[in-house]
């Protein structure tokens, strides 16, 4: 973001007057103190409400260049974030027919969700070309507002905090037009709203030129593996014949045990249990250079690479640990991280696998070339993922500053000049 448009953003100055805090041009309202040039309206005041109908996952067509646009609910809170130019899923004419269609500037509620984080997400459409809205959306046909302005201000939490007190429902939570009228929501003038949700894409449009930095580091990362892991790619100076050997000829492979609840030890050390859930477990602690799996469940298919750090492991992940001389235990992190979950899939008599045996383990084939070819390797491919990791962090940085911002403008506590 420029300068200038930093520049643009002002403070307002706050007064204590003992009893009660007032600030200098903004007003007590029902959603908080907003500035005295805002307006506060409900949603039914801003447009009238429809239901979308139709589009089910049947209708969807698998070309995504022929058709006529739609989106289902699911996709509200699954693909799209704040506002949506151009729509994924694609109908006939005849599913059209059957369909409500939508215009620039509709406001698109999910109708139903899992969560109540889920219910009541929106998108603003801002696609020039008609499009189709499916069943359990709800359809806001707003006017005089600037829709990019109103796809922020519904996600910010000062609309958010109502929806969750209107959703209905228990292992599916609901919302109805009949609860969204009775929402309440901040309005500056339009130019004001045209000016917020322009800075407010300014972070949009660096975030995505992030993602996709990272996409075509990790897609060369990805390719430079398939080649350097395989033998194809070779460093200068490297071409000896790779050895052919198993894993349980290069390393020790051990699992935890299954301590009980009594050793639960909240944070001392990084952990890894079975299926990778989010749990403190103090099952089995280790130090030093080793390779985790977890055995069964939805971990099967994820290896983690600890070194020189204290950890804990359940008795069903497998640690892959004291390595031999030759082998450079970041390679071999890299090399059974790539074929792994193939290699158990063929050594497994089933179509997907829920679990992972020692034996199927240790009697993996492993390629293995010259410790200083190894490291060579290993070396390239965490230059490459260290640069990920940095990458990855500037985008967390944009989202927080984003997030920020939304709270501050959207809200009136920082003005814009007009």
């Amino acid at each position: 973001m420029s300068k200038h448009t930093q520049d643009e953003i002002a403070t307002s100055t706050t007064l204590s007057t003992g009893l009660v805090e007032e600030k200098v041009g903004y007003k007590q309202t029902k959603l908080g103190w907003i500035p005295e040039d805002w307006s506060i309206k409900s949603l039914n005041e801003i447009g009238e409400f429809s239901k979308g109908k139709g589009v089910a996952k049947k209708d969807i067509l698998e070309d995504e260049i022929e058709g006529l646009s739609c989106v289902r609910y699911a996709e509200i809170y699954t693909i799209y974030h704040y506002n949506a130019t151009s729509l994924k899923s694609k109908i006939n004419q005849e599913s059209a027919d059957n369909s409500n269609p939508i215009n620039y500037g509709d406001i698109l509620f999910a109708g139903s969700g899992e969560t109540l984080e889920d219910i009541g997400k929106s998108i603003a459409y801002l696609g020039n070309q008609t499009a189709y809205a499916g069943g359990d959306i709800i359809i806001l046909k707003q006017h005089h507002q600037d829709a990019r302005y109103l796809g922020y201000l519904f996600n910010n939490d000062v609309v958010r905090s109502q929806l969750f007190k209107i959703g209905q429902g228990h292992s599916v939570v609901h919302i109805y037009a009949s609860g969204l009228k009775k929402v309440f929501v901040p309005l500056p003038s339009l130019p004001e709203q045209q000016k917020i949700a322009s800075i407010l894409n300014t972070w949009d449009k660096a975030i995505t030129a992030q993602e996709k930095l990272i996409a075509q580091k990790q897609a060369l990362k990805k390719g430079l593996m398939q080649q350097l892991l395989t033998g194809k790619k070779r460093f200068p100076g490297f071409e000896e014949e790779w050895e052919e050997v198993l894993v349980g000829e290069i390393a020790s492979i051990k699992t935890g045990n299954s301590d009980t609840q009594d050793k639960i030890e909240n944070g001392k050390y990084p952990f890894f249990v079975r299926s990778n859930t989010i749990e403190r477990i103090n099952t089995h602690s280790f130090d030093g250079e080793a390779v985790l799996t977890s055995g069964d469940g939805v971990g099967v298919g994820k290896i983690y690479h600890y070194l020189n750090e204290k950890f804990d492991y359940h008795q069903r992940v497998y640690n892959i640990h004291s390595f031999k001389s030759n082998v450079n235990g970041k390679f071999f992190f890299y090399f059974f991280s790539q074929n792994f979950y193939r290699r158990v899939v063929a050594m497994s008599a089933k179509n997907s696998v829920d679990s992972v045996r020692m034996d199927m383990i240790s009697k993996m084939p492993f390629s293995l070339p010259s410790i200083k070819e190894q490291e060579k390797i290993a070396l390239m491919l965490s230059f490459l993922d260290n640069e990920i990791n940095k990458m990855k962090l500037t985008e967390i940085i944009l989202r927080t500053q984003k997030q920020g911002l939304m709270q501050q403008l959207l809200t009136g506590e920082k003005r814009v000049e007009i």
